[in-house]
C-alpha cells in the first residue's frame, strides 16, 4: 500500500484522490433534493476499465448500454464518476495501477464532467446565489471540487472555482467581485494552516462580510476545523453552508435566501 506525500495530501488506501467526491457529493444528493441513483457495480467497473484504457473511444462505446440502462448524465456525475474516481484512487494506493495511469483516468473523468455539464453552467438564476469554491494550492482532489461545482450549478447557483488558490490571490479576487459565500475544500491536516490563511484573506478582503465554510476529507480526521481555520462553519454539506450564509444578516439575494430556507426544511426533515 502506498503512503506517500508529494507536496500535498497523504495518499491512503481509502482513495483520498476522491474523498470529496465520495462524501460531499453524496450529502449534496441526499439533502439537496437531487435524484442520485445507486451505482451498478458492474457498470462502474466497466466504466473504470474504459476510462483507464489507452483508447479514449472505449467510454463512447459504452454510451448505448448506459442509455439502455436509463443512466442519465446526472446519474453519471452524481453516482458513477465519483465511484470510478474512488476505485482509481484505491488502485493507486494498493499498487494495482501506476500514477500515470491513474492521472490519465482522472483527467478523462474531469473532461467528461466538463463536457456533459456544459448546459448546467448556463443555468444560474438571475439575482441568485454567487458562490466561490476554493481548492488550496497543493491539494490533489480537484475532481471532487469539480463535481461539487457542477452539482451546485445544476441547482441554479453561479459558481466561480479557484483551483490552487493562494491567500493573496483570493484577497484581491473578493475585493474586485462580490460573492455570497465561499466554500474551501481541505483534504489533509497539513493544509489546515494554509486553510486558515485563506479564510483570513477572504475575511480581510471583505471586511469580515463574506461567509466562509470549510469542508473536505479533513473533517473526518480533525475536530474543531472551524475554530482552527477561522471559518464560519465546517461542514461537508454545501447546502448546510449555504443555509448558514442565508441566515447571515448581511445577505439579501432572494435566491440565496430561498435556497437557505429550502435547505433548512430538508435538514429538519432528515
Amino acid at each position: 500500500m502506498r503512503n506517500i506525500k508529494q507536496g500535498g495530501p497523504v495518499v491512503r488506501s481509502e482513495g483520498e484522490l476522491s474523498a470529496l467526491a465520495c462524501s460531499v457529493v453524496v450529502r449534496l444528493a441526499a439533502r439537496g433534493g437531487l435524484t442520485a441513483r445507486p451505482a451498478d457495480l458492474d457498470l462502474v467497473l466497466r466504466i473504470r476499465t474504459a476510462i483507464a484504457s489507452a483508447d479514449p473511444a472505449r467510454f463512447d462505446a459504452l454510451r448505448p448500454e448506459l442509455r439502455r440502462a436509463r443512466i442519465s448524465d446526472a446519474d453519471l456525475v452524481d453516482s458513477y464518476f465519483p465511484e470510478v474516481a474512488r476505485l482509481l484512487g484505491c488502485d493507486w494506493a494498493d499498487d494495482r495501477a501506476g500514477w500515470a495511469d491513474v492521472s490519465m483516468g482522472m483527467a478523462r473523468l474531469q473532461a467528461l464532467v466538463h463536457q456533459i455539464s456544459r448546459d448546467w453552467s448556463n443555468g444560474a438564476v438571475p439575482d441568485g446565489a454567487d458562490v466561490l469554491v476554493v481548492l488550496p494550492e497543493g491539494e490533489q482532489h480537484g475532481f471532487g471540487v469539480q463535481v461539487l461545482a457542477e452539482q451546485l450549478r445544476r441547482q441554479g447557483v453561479a459558481v466561480h472555482q479557484q483551483i490552487g488558490a493562494r491567500p493573496s490571490q483570493l484577497r484581491s479576487l473578493v475585493q474586485e467581485r462580490s460573492y455570497d459565500c465561499a466554500l474551501i475544500s481541505i483534504g489533509c491536516e497539513e493544509k489546515l494552516e494554509l486553510g486558515r490563511k485563506l479564510v483570513k484573506s477572504l475575511k480581510d478582503g471583505t471586511n469580515g462580510r463574506l461567509w466562509v465554510a470549510v469542508g473536505g476529507a479533513v473533517l473526518e480526521r480533525v475536530d474543531n476545523v472551524a475554530r482552527l481555520t477561522g471559518a464560519d462553519i465546517a461542514t461537508n454539506d454545501p447546502f448546510e453552508a449555504i443555509a448558514g450564509a442565508g441566515r447571515a444578516s448581511f445577505l439579501g439575494r432572494s435566491r440565496l435566501q430561498h435556497l437557505a430556507q429550502t435547505t433548512e426544511r430538508r435538514l429538519e426533515a432528515s
